[in-house]
């Protein structure tokens, strides 16, 4: 019967030269090229069963992907593309289906099982004339199973044994094409079990490769040699290297140079196998002491980290979650069941589908995880979260788990939520600010005008005329004045506590003396300014400053009640004195109270009322200088009252002033 001629297309080097190996070895008649082009150019010259090619080769070629499928169906030949998933996804264009593409990484042995599938049965005949026996000698059956599994494909019989003793018997009576076998082993290990292949006539040219799961050092290569050994290698978990090797000398087909009919001297060989143990058994000591280090290490940071460390294994469906992570959501060490559902449950409803869509859109097309989200504490609240993971796959690029991290960003979120409020407030304020100097100047610029105009035209009542223009100009004078006074001092207060005049003062003397200064612009409001019995009460305070705060006090409750008494009332104790000012306007809002005599806070809009919010800022600031405190009362439309409390002896001696 017919060889099926398959071709290869693929960059030349060890790879192509092991795939070529690994379908020569079935029987099948095996053709390696390096462009598509030139492959084309074959199928229109001989029959051609199969096409493997490189999904780089493809994507750079000249062909289309219409003249390449004209040419297959003309030929009648099957097309396999051996491509990665992103490279799968950038050939679609080409019209190939899901059924041509190969994944990537593939063994040799997955590589054979492909065409295999392909090519119709009866091609297996081509090899069933003369099957290669491979005999592997291992003690290991972990070892040995996982060599059968790498052989198995290829079709080859398998013969397993697992001593040197046993190898050398089936060896005897089953005449292996290849022996394969660990160097080190109980009884007859492997340089004794080759040394006694090349001793027997029947068996001395058998090729024989030595494993083992380090990498052969120079007294292995030395030892191998002596024994006649065609090789030395270090097994690995994809296997190709080993196959390769497996391929390579089944082709060659060559005699392995029998050494000298001599025993391997007992004493030598002990010793030698001791230095070969000590050397391995330190290799094994300084990899569990690397082990060991890199676990504390890798248990200081996560310890040491605030993130929450998650791991999600998909073939045994569990969903790990470190003691940090469930600590982070008030959870006790039982408290998550360890399942992706109990995941998905946690997160706040609205971030399901989002986080279920991301999460998917990773696994399947390798799109960066990194999202936020809300898992819910233990208490009923939900906490702020993002998270970042990686998917790790197995060799036919199917995922099989995923870990990563979960940060608690809550606190983060509150502090930027309030940086962006304080930024909101400031920039309020500019604009207020720049509206409040601007009526004044705009009002002092007026008067000025109509002064000079006056001048100008040398009116008889020019006199009166002017007296009034400069009695209000010294109003916006005193207006701007006062407001770049409470800018200054708002500055002042931002780096401390206000600086103090203290001295003997009578609080009724000053009471008296604001209301007095306050009585035109009261009038102007439309207010009746209503003092209670005022006892003198003396105490050691700063009259200006509590002037100030006096002052304030009745400014803002005309402000806010015009047309409306005003009540000012002076309650006298033993230790302690207290300011009442109680208007009869709008009042406040409950939700505004708590955050009344905080920087640049108002009670009201700013569209309705000016003023920098600055005001009771100050004089909270002033108050709790003197050591007392201040507290608002209110009823919305029916006013506010304001009760300033003083202690009589002035504000507390630090510690350090009384040492």
């Amino acid at each position: 019967m017919m060889k099926p001629h398959l071709l290869l297309v693929e960059e030349p080097g060890p790879v192509r030269e092991l795939q070529v190996l690994a379908l020569e070895s079935q029987g099948w008649q095996v053709t390696a090229l390096a462009d598509v082009p030139a492959a084309l150019t074959l199928l229109h010259a001989e029959p051609v069963r199969l096409l493997v090619v490189a999904a780089g080769l493809l994507a750079a070629g000249a062909v289309g992907g219409e003249a390449l499928r004209r040419a297959l169906d003309v030929a009648g030949t099957v097309l396999q593309v051996m491509a990665f998933p992103a490279e799968q996804d950038a050939l679609r264009g080409l019209g190939l289906s899901q059924g041509e593409f190969l994944p990537r990484p593939l063994t040799l042995g997955g590589l054979v099982e492909h065409a295999r599938r392909a090519l119709p049965a009866e091609v297996d005949a081509a090899l069933a004339e003369r099957r290669p026996t491979v005999l592997v000698a291992d003690d290991d059956p972990v070892s040995r199973k996982l060599l059968q599994l790498h052989l198995v494909p290829l079709r080859f019989d398998v013969v397993l044994a697992a001593d040197g003793r046993t190898a050398l018997e089936l060896a005897r009576r089953r005449g292996p094409d290849v022996v394969l076998a660990d160097a080190l082993m109980p009884k007859v290990d492997g340089f004794q079990l080759c040394l006694a292949l090349r001793q027997d006539p029947r068996l001395s040219r058998v090729p024989v490769i030595l494993t083992h799961t380090v990498a052969p050092d120079e007294l292995d290569l030395r030892m191998a040699h002596n024994v006649g050994a065609n090789g030395f290698m270090r097994r690995s978990q994809d296997g190709d290297e080993l196959v390769g090797a497996v391929l390579r000398e089944l082709r060659a087909g060559a005699p392995a140079a029998a050494p000298p009919p001599v025993e391997l001297g007992t004493e030598e060989h002990l010793y030698r196998m001791v230095r070969q143990l000590e050397r391995r058994v330190g290799l094994l000591e300084q990899a569990e002491r690397a082990t060991r280090e890199s676990e504390a290490r890798f248990r200081l940071v996560v310890n040491g980290s605030y993130d929450g460390i998650w791991d999600w294994d998909l073939r045994q469906r569990t969903f790990y979650w470190s003691p940090r992570l469930l600590e982070m959501l008030g959870l006790g060490p039982g408290g998550f069941p360890g399942t992706y559902e109990a995941f998905i449950e946690r997160l706040h409803p609205e971030d399901r589908t989002e986080v279920m869509a991301a999460l998917s859109a990773h696994l399947e097309r390798g799109v960066p995880y990194d999202v936020s989200f809300r898992l819910r504490h233990a208490n009923g609240g939900y906490r702020s979260c993002v998270s970042r993971g990686r998917a790790m796959h197995d060799a036919q690029g199917r995922p099989v788990r995923m870990a990563g991290i979960i940060g608690d960003v809550t606190e983060q979120l509150r502090l930027y939520r309030e940086t962006q409020e304080a930024v909101r407030v400031r920039d309020e304020f500019l604009s207020v600010a720049a509206h409040e100097l601007r009526t004044p100047l705009a009002a002092l610029r007026l008067r000025v005008q109509g002064a000079q105009g006056v001048l100008r035209a040398g009116v008889h009542s020019a006199p009166e005329r002017l007296g009034r223009a400069l009695e209000a100009a010294d109003r916006q004078v005193q207006r701007l004045a006062d407001l770049v006074e409470s800018l200054l001092d708002v500055s002042q207060l931002q780096g401390g506590k206000p600086r103090l005049h203290l001295e003997e003062v009578d609080l009724a003397a000053v009471v008296r003396n604001v209301v007095a200064r306050s009585e035109e612009a009261a009038a102007r409001a439309g207010c009746r300014l209503v003092m209670g019995p005022l006892v003198p009460t003396p105490g050691r305070w700063d009259v200006t400053r509590l002037s100030q705060v006096v002052a304030h006090l009745l400014s803002n409750a005309m402000k806010f009640g015009p047309g409306k008494p005003v009540e000012v009332g002076l309650e006298a104790g033993p230790d302690t004195a207290t300011l009442v000012v109680t208007d009869h306007g709008i009042g406040i809002a409950p939700d505004r109270v708590d955050g009344l005599f905080r920087r640049f806070e108002r009670a009201v809009p700013v569209r309705h009322y000016g003023g920098l919010g600055l005001g009771l800022y100050r004089l909270r600031r002033i108050v709790e200088a003197h050591g007392g405190e201040v507290s608002v009362h209110s009823t919305p439309g029916e006013g506010a009252t304001f009760r300033v409390r003083l202690p009589r002896t002035g504000p507390p001696v630090p510690q350090a002033a009384r040492a």
